[in-house]
């Protein structure tokens, strides 16, 4: 069985900056900066048998370039305090274009059972016990928090691996988005 999850990398860039908020939160286990993605669907444990079907489906999302940046912060579960907090997070805008590719491999692959609703963000954290008041500190101070904007221009295929240490990802395949040209 295969662990799976369709993902959107940032860039180079706006990951060094994501980097650099990751700190001062008590309580908080961290996204390894090289692990940082926002993930379109988590397919979970798939039989490998079907890897073959699922990439050749997953060739049809016909769905154009868009940029993206990362905009504000917030909390798992939503309207949660601080102190019920699970998930810290980091916003994403436009959403919209985020949302029509999610939108795009549903249609290729069937629902996403797995999730009734898309709420697209970044995964900062998430905590192992009852976070402290180091975190309202931290929504506090990035609440505004926001990247530059970068092209997405492919999606990724991911197979993840549990170890005590936290998971491993490894890239099984790379999705081109559509670029289209305007007619002069």
């Amino acid at each position: 069985m295969l662990r799976l999850f369709l993902a959107v990398d940032l860039s180079d860039p706006v990951r060094l900056g994501v980097a650099a908020l990751c700190t001062q939160v008590n309580h908080a286990r961290w996204v390894k900066p090289h692990q940082l993605h926002i993930t379109l669907r988590f397919m979970g444990q798939t039989p490998e048998e079907g890897l073959a079907n699922i990439r050749d489906q997953l060739g049809r999302v016909r769905v154009p370039v868009f940029n993206l940046a990362l905009r504000g912060t917030g909390i798992f579960p939503d309207g949660a305090s601080s102190k019920r907090a699970r998930v810290l997070w980091l916003g994403l805008e436009p959403v919209e274009p985020l949302t029509h590719l999610k939108q795009a491999i549903d249609a290729c692959l069937g629902p996403d059972l797995e999730r009734a609703s898309f709420s697209p963000h970044l995964t900062l954290a998430r905590f192992t016990e009852k976070p402290d008041t180091t975190l309202s500190q931290f929504l506090a101070q990035h609440h505004d928090y926001r990247s530059a904007y970068w092209p997405v221009d492919c999606f990724y295929l991911y197979g993840s691996t549990l170890h005590s240490s936290g998971a491993v990802h490894e890239m099984i395949a790379t999705y081109a988005l559509a670029k289209f040209c305007r007619e002069q």
